[in-house]
């Protein structure tokens, strides 16, 4: 049955796994670490954008070291951690351990919707990793889990707090010793005081971040669905009579499991249109994104708009939001996915080009002193037609 479990999840992160533009700022920040240029957004920032440390440094690695695509390896480990957070589940629900992966699992859907390659599967394993070392008597590991999750998310801060002071109150009434608190203490700062020396020393900005990925409805579900399992599973473990018929109850929580798994599948299935059509713009998006890459001239400014079209420009262009003033006048603003002959903001031309063999369209905004030069190289690749503007 746990197998099957995690047969539907997996099926669920495949189906209706969705990549949000955010997470693309995560993945030019690994990009530009394996490249050698550091923790930035653009070469030469000195700017802290995603406050996920552990989960930068875990995508990092397998470009840095074999090669491999950000985003791709970002999924697939968003994939992992969410089957790791069913195993968990099951661990911490001992007799009652299924039904708790079973809800898990039912939940995953929420965890693949707009949160695939994002830190959230991590951050929610995590938390049930340091819910397990307290409830096994490992202080010092529960200290260093949540330590790894403030560095996953800001909000680790508050696990990790009421972590503390539930040992605190257990030492107060003489459970354990108050070296146990001490201990969990010792473990947390172990990790977050060099994560902030570091943090300190390399950033302009310090302690202050901006929230890469703000915990929707759909994040804070899988995380309330998935402790809510665990708690109902260890409180149902206390008050739990021997049955004099054991093998009635795993054929109970197998009709219960294969009912959660058959509500799930439909709630996650009414996302498909939404989860089709932005799946379509991020392929899109590499599509635009790989042209201008290889079209203009490295050291250009693009303001990009998107997250997902900076990523998809590479390292080599230096990617701004749409305040065009915000750093210097971009050479390009990027771009519309219809024709759109009215120019951008005064200061920009329209450069519309169809794309062979689907007809779409596609309009860029060069700067108008660089747009004869630009057009020229956009122009030369074989899959765009430039059609002048009338």
């Amino acid at each position: 049955m746990l197998l099957l479990v995690l047969l539907f999840a997996l099926i669920e992160q495949l189906l209706f796994g969705m990549v949000p533009d955010d997470a693309f700022v995560t993945f030019r920040y690994a990009d530009n670490i394996a490249a050698g240029h550091g923790a930035v957004f653009n070469v030469g920032d000195g700017f802290e954008g995603p406050p996920n440390f552990l989960w930068l440094i875990l995508v990092t690695l397998p470009k840095a070291l074999f090669g491999l695509d950000v985003a791709r390896s970002a999924t697939v480990l968003s994939v992992l951690c969410v089957l790791g957070c069913v195993v968990l589940a099951y661990r911490l629900g001992g007799r009652f351990g299924l039904p708790a992966a079973v809800l898990t699992s039912g939940a995953s859907g929420l965890a693949a919707y707009g949160l695939a390659g994002t830190e959230t599967a991590l951050f929610v394993l995590l938390l049930l990793a340091v819910v397990g070392a307290l409830a096994t008597g490992h202080a010092v590991v529960a200290g260093v889990l949540a330590a790894l999750a403030m560095m996953t998310r800001p909000e680790g801060v508050v696990p990790a707090v009421l972590a503390v002071i539930w040992l605190i109150v257990g030492a107060a009434r003489r459970r354990w010793s108050w070296w146990t608190p001490l201990a969990d203490l010792l473990g947390l700062l172990v990790f977050v005081v060099p994560w902030l020396v570091w943090r300190a020393t390399y950033y302009d900005e310090p302690l202050t971040g901006r929230s890469l990925m703000p915990f929707t409805p759909f994040s804070y579900g899988f995380l309330a669905v998935t402790l809510a399992a665990v708690g109902i599973a260890r409180v149902c473990q206390r008050r739990a009579r021997p049955s004099p018929s054991p093998r009635r109850g795993p054929l109970a929580v197998s009709a219960v499991a294969l009912s959660v798994c058959a509500v799930s599948l439909p709630i996650s299935a009414a996302t498909w249109p939404d989860v089709a059509e932005r799946r379509a713009l991020v392929a899109e998006t590499e599509e635009i994104g790989a042209w201008l890459a290889d079209r203009v001239q490295p050291g250009s400014v693009i303001a990009t708009g998107r997250a997902a079209l900076a990523y998809t420009i590479g390292t080599r262009l230096v990617a701004v939001g749409e305040s065009l003033a915000a750093v210097r006048w971009p050479d390009m603003v990027a771009y519309s996915a219809t024709r759109d002959c009215a120019g951008y903001a005064g200061f920009y031309e329209s450069a519309t080009f169809q794309r062979v063999g689907t007809g779409a369209w596609v309009t860029v905004y060069p700067r108008q002193d660089q747009f004869g030069k630009l057009v020229e190289r956009l122009s030369a690749d074989p899959r765009m037609t430039y059609v002048p503007c009338p």
